[in-house]
């Protein structure tokens, strides 16, 4: 940069300076919004300060603490009080772009009474000052001239100087504010031009982020091209529409190549980068609504318990019928925690990646639905707990003329996405929420299809939720898929590492803790050479016509042993079968090629020793936990002894 240019930025900078000095109090008292670690420009002589900006309060209100707090974390957003310091360092920033050589204060280098009018400056046309090497403000091209930027910016990015400048009323400080913001913050033109309010009016913009950028120098206010743009923008829509409607129409024709919208049928389309944009936008408002009901509900138990601690101390232990229901209503709040916990669980997608890449599974679904697609043509499907929608999709390629997939977990966001990216969007309907709770606008459907099963089958009881969507909408010759399961024991010769850990830790002895870690149903898969007995069938369920009541069982039943060993355990799996045209039938059983559902092992606290031929006398009980319907209460009994166990 010349030093005519240097000279003539110095002298608008500082004269900006004595303004600020004039209206800005250092000492006001602001609310500080936002407070963000002090960052080092590019050169050594530019120090960023932090002042008192009534800006950072609109900006936070018109751009939402999110989006504020993304420019705060670039490093340039503040409303922390200005200091001392700061001024000196502008300070040091004008005397040394004066002179390099010779330090003098401020009044030295411009005496204000040679500045008082503008008549005494002349200025020489940008044109006899050509710029070279200026870097786009959004890619990192590079550009001959001032002039050359901002057409390139206008062109390729869709940054219009002409629409900001009608909308904030900017100046020349406003734009040199602009550019410097736009280059410390990395701000895209989307960002910028989507803004409301000008959160780049502070006066730490003023300051350089590139040493001698020449666009900086850039005539805003003397650009009659900027004016005129302005002016046509405006007489277009003048004459048919307020000054509001000007401001959409003139930023809609900027922004027309963005998101196209098409109407037409009473249903509206969208291109895929407008829905990908809507899809990320609503996950993460998503996400906020989530985590801030979380904290809310965990204000609200701390503050009842500082209630219930405080009436303690004040009435001792006499606790009122009011109080009694108070508790009642903790509890049901508490189950309703639990609840939500369970269904956010199926927001990771390592647990879906689990499911799909589980071919025993995702295969038997597939072959039950696709080799009998002529039991599909034409039905309307509900797909109950959809996840990614892999079903609901296989149903499509069935033929079917509906899908209605619902599920409570965020992954639905997700499935919204896939099932738009393979164009099934017209023919699948997605639901967010629980089944008991939600409208499906359809009062009957063909054919109820539902991946329900848990550990040891009944884990997680959603057979609860299959079983109401079968009452309320299934018709009375419609199709489960499955339409039967069940649960099946047999006796294995294993120890679990787990179990042998506390043997020996660190060559101490841990053994008080094993009974803890028996207590706990454990899943794994069991090898074909540990099976010590035959398999014994204990439950068996037509999903056609069960009821929940039926989930909760007790069964006595015999394993015959198949040779001499050491039992030291007995093992749980389960089997669903697909009775249609075409029969298919997914296992878990250890004989079977092995799922994600593994087995189910209930280990001993001491080994029993079985001999061939064998018969063990033995009995089962599963109940729902007493505070968690979705666990599992496991008592087993093998020739009288008693063991108790759990799936939580």
């Amino acid at each position: 940069m010349s030093n005519k240019w240097s000279l003539r930025y110095m002298i608008c900078f500082s004269h900006h300076l004595s303004i600020v000095g004039t209206v800005m109090d250092p000492d006001a008292d602001v609310p500080i919004l936002l407070e963000t670690s002090e960052t080092n420009l590019p050169h050594q002589s530019f120090h960023e300060s932090s002042t008192n900006v009534s800006v950072a309060d609109s900006a936070a209100a018109t751009m939402g603490s999110e989006s504020f707090r993304e420019f705060s974390d670039r490093g340039q957003i503040s409303s922390n009080s200005s200091s001392d310091n700061d001024i000196s360092d502008e300070d040091s920033f004008v005397e040394s772009a004066c002179n390099s050589n010779k330090p003098m204060s401020t009044q030295e280098c411009f005496n204000e009474s040679e500045m008082s009018s503008d008549d005494d400056w002349v200025e020489e046309p940008c044109s006899d000052e050509p710029m070279h090497n200026i870097l786009c403000l959004f890619c990192t091209e590079v550009l001959p001239s001032a002039h050359a930027v901002l057409e390139h910016c206008q062109t390729v990015h869709l940054f219009s100087l002409a629409i900001l400048q009608k909308r904030h009323g900017m100046d020349q400080y406003s734009f040199i504010r602009l550019i410097n913001f736009i280059r410390s913050c990395h701000a895209s033109s989307r960002e910028v031009m989507d803004m409301d309010m000008p959160i780049w009016e502070q006066d730490k913009f003023m300051m350089p982020v590139i040493e001698d950028d020449a666009l900086l120098m850039y005539d805003f206010d003397g650009d009659d091209g900027l004016k005129s743009t302005v002016s046509q923008a405006l007489s277009t829509t003048a004459s048919s529409a307020d000054s509001d409607n000007v401001k959409l129409q003139t930023e809609g024709q900027m922004f027309s190549n963005f998101r196209v919208a098409n109407a037409e049928g009473g249903h509206v389309t969208l291109s895929q980068a407008h829905f990908d944009d809507l899809h990320a936008t609503l996950q993460k408002m998503q996400l906020v609504v989530d985590e801030s009901n979380a904290t809310l509900k965990q204000y609200q138990k701390d503050m009842e318990s500082m209630r219930k601690a405080m009436k303690h101390m004040v009435m001792g232990d006499k606790q009122s019928k009011e109080e009694e229901e108070l508790v009642a209503i903790q509890r049901f709040e508490e189950e309703e925690d639990e609840e939500d916990g369970y269904f956010s669980g199926y927001a990771h997608f390592s647990i879906h990646h689990d499911m799909l890449a589980d071919k025993p599974r995702t295969d038997s679904y597939r072959d039950a639905i696709i080799k009998n697609s002529h039991m599909m043509k034409n039905k309307i499907v509900l797909d109950l707990g959809c996840g990614t929608g892999i079903l609901s999709m296989f149903a499509v390629q069935a033929g079917a003329s509906k899908v209605i997939g619902v599920d409570q977990s965020q992954i639905i966001f997700n499935a919204m996405a896939i099932i738009r990216e393979n164009k099934m969007e017209n023919k699948i309907k997605l639901v967010r929420g629980k089944i008991e709770e939600v409208t499906l606008n359809e009062p009957m459907v063909d054919v109820l299809v539902s991946e329900w099963m848990g550990y040891f089958l009944l884990f997680e009881g959603m057979l609860d939720s299959v079983i109401h969507a079968r009452n309320k909408y299934l018709a009375p010759d419609g199709l489960m898929l499955p339409n039967s399961c069940s649960i099946s024991i047999m006796a294995v010769e294993r120890y679990s590492e787990m179990v042998r850990f506390w043997d020996d830790v660190y060559g101490l002895k841990m053994t008080s803790m094993r009974p803890e870690v028996l207590r706990e149903a454990s899943i794994e898969t069991v090898p074909v050479e540990k099976i010590l007995s035959d398999p014994s069938l204990v439950l068996q369920l037509d999903l056609k016509t069960c009821t929940s009541q039926e989930t909760e069982f007790f069964r006595v039943f015999q394993l015959k042993v198949t040779r001499e060993d050491k039992l030291t355990a007995l093992a749980g799996s389960f089997d669903v079968t697909f009775h249609l045209d075409h029969k298919v039938m997914l296992s878990t059983s250890p004989y079977s090629p092995p799922t994600h559902w593994k087995q189910t092992v209930f280990y001993l606290p001491e080994p029993i020793t079985v001999h061939a031929g064998q018969v063990l006398e033995c009995s089962i009980k599963v109940q729902r936990h007493s505070k968690e319907v979705r666990w599992l209460d496991v008592a087993l009994m093998i020739n009288g002894d008693k063991f108790k166990y759990s799936l939580s």
